[in-house]
């Protein structure tokens, strides 16, 4: 436990988004395997059988487990949490842009879920990119 605080004692900024990120994917995870059905549809999505109900803990729930899983071992090996920070990057930066492109494609800005997701992703990617600056320049 030592040798990993010393690794975020690094570089502060990249390390409290990591965090962040590790935290975020860990709480989907548990969200949609323990709950799939129901937090799904929160997300306008619902499963006509089964195995949707699988699907959506398998790529909800176990992709973001091993999304956080991944960006954690790359800080303890890499000892560094810049890394994963780029990582978390390049997957919060493409779903925000993704969704904003597609929700006016297929018309989607008024429903509820979006409403929440484009702020809310918005912020989060925003505060992503505020961290990595900060990694940069303090560190």
């Amino acid at each position: 436990m030592e040798a990993f605080k010393q690794i975020l004692s690094t570089n502060i900024p990249a390390s409290v988004a990591v965090i962040g990120l590790v935290l975020y994917f860990f709480g989907m995870a548990v969200v949609f395997i323990t709950s799939p059905i129901k937090n799904a549809e929160s997300f306008s999505i619902k499963p006509v059988d089964n195995a949707g109900k699988t699907e959506i803990r398998v790529y909800y729930g176990g992709i973001s487990f091993a999304l956080g899983a991944f960006l954690l071992y790359l800080t303890i090996a890499l000892e560094t949490p810049v890394y994963s920070l780029i990582g978390g990057l390049f997957f919060a930066t493409t779903v925000f842009v993704t969704r904003s492109v597609f929700l006016c494609v297929d018309k989607g800005w008024k429903c509820p879920y979006t409403k929440l997701a484009i702020p809310a992703e918005g912020l989060f990617v925003a505060a992503l990119w505020t961290c990595f600056v900060l990694s940069k320049t303090m560190y």
